[in-house]
């Protein structure tokens, strides 16, 4: 099962989960940074809260943060399928991705969530409509996501974003990972690259994650 993404924590559930990405941006080496909580505040409301910092070795003028903190709210819970709505504050471009916005802004989500059987391996999906408004500053985004335990507590996990708003926000990434759900952690390797075609933008991370 999914630890974050469109679903709720249980009351008063802790979950945490960080990551470093060694990056490359139109030829600047980058790494990022980001840490990011979620509580359950109720069995139907979650909290969240994310930080991240990019710097380039090269290019410190690129240099960059952000943060994000948001309220999550269960609409529907079935025995598969859950539906939810997010809506929270976040600033500093290193949030949005290479062209993010610097200024304060507000941020809305809309997500579809499913977990469950199929082929006769645990499997869960998601899907996800996100806005940002930074005034003058916008950004709208779709998210993919789909997991399945190939082996046993071996996850393969596939994710697409597609962004859009002014004209150098538009943005196509896949991001591919192998997590291993230890008894004491979930631990990820994986590769994201640009798809689009409007920049090149590759990365390889490493991510460790726990559910209290």
């Amino acid at each position: 099962m999914a630890g974050a993404a469109p679903w709720v924590q249980d009351d008063d559930a802790w979950y945490a989960r960080m990551s470093v990405v060694s990056e490359e941006v139109e030829g600047l080496q980058g790494y990022r940074s980001d840490a990011y909580f979620e509580y359950g505040w109720s069995e139907t409301w979650t909290v969240t809260l994310k930080g991240e910092a990019v710097s380039y070795s090269d290019a410190s003028d690129f240099d960059s943060n952000g943060w994000r903190v948001t309220a999550r709210r269960l609409l529907y819970d079935g025995d598969a399928i859950n539906v939810s709505a997010e809506f929270g504050l976040l600033q500093g471009s290193a949030i949005g991705g290479r062209n993010g916005c610097e200024r304060l802004g507000a941020e809305a989500r809309a997500g579809v969530s499913w977990s469950g059987e199929w082929r006769e391996q645990s499997t869960f999906a998601f899907v996800e409509g996100v806005g940002r408004f930074h005034g003058g500053c916008e950004r709208q985004r779709l998210e993919l996501g789909y997991g399945v335990e190939t082996f046993r507590s071996i996850w393969t996990v596939t994710q697409f974003w597609s962004e859009r708003g002014a004209s150098d926000a538009k943005s196509d990434k896949i991001q591919t990972e192998l997590m291993w759900r230890a008894d004491f952690a979930d631990v990820s390797a994986g590769y994201r690259y640009e798809v689009g075609n409007a920049f090149q933008e590759e990365g390889i991370f490493l991510a460790i994650a726990k559910v209290f």
